[in-house]
């Protein structure tokens, strides 16, 4: 019995320390840590994804094509309602599109609420004048239009 209380002491701590060795193994990421060879097998996991993905979830921008800052857009629309919002949603991103095809429509859902927001500015009188644009076409948008912070897109340098 002792010799057995042993040997499971041995083996627990074994595998204690096996367990910590790829920590201290340096800073290897998710993706860096599965390309590596397998000590047993000497097998290796190929991962085929967007690269977009691999660093959203290390935490890296994914707006290397895009520069984003801080500015406002104007939100047009907002309502979890669970039969109608989305419909709605799509339906007044297709009508703001129509009247104002140069500037960019987002449709986001973040639950329990669809919205929709409008423009990318970089000043709040540019979001205030773009507003009152929409306000003057739209007058049943009236109540649900405000200007909101948010991260925006930067124009293409051409």
């Amino acid at each position: 019995m002792k010799n057995f209380a042993i040997v499971l002491i041995f083996l627990s701590l074994s595998s204690i320390t096996s367990a910590q060795h790829p920590l201290q193994t340096g800073s290897l990421n998710i993706f860096e840590s599965l390309a590596q060879p397998d000590s047993v097998t000497q097998s290796t996991v190929i991962v085929h994804q967007d690269n977009r993905l691999e660093l959203a979830m290390l935490g890296r921008s994914t707006n290397a094509t895009h520069p984003t800052t801080r500015g406002f857009r104007v939100q047009v629309f907002s309502s979890n309602s669970s039969r109608t919002a989305k419909n709605d949603a799509f339906r007044i991103e297709k009508m703001i599109v129509n009247e104002f095809p140069e500037t960019a429509v987002y449709v986001n859902y973040y639950s329990p609420f669809w919205k929709v927001r409008v423009g990318d500015f970089r000043t709040i009188s540019e979001a205030q004048t773009f507003r009152n644009q929409i306000i003057e076409t739209f007058p049943n948008l009236r109540s649900e239009t405000y200007i909101v912070k948010e991260e925006i897109n930067l124009p293409d340098k051409n």
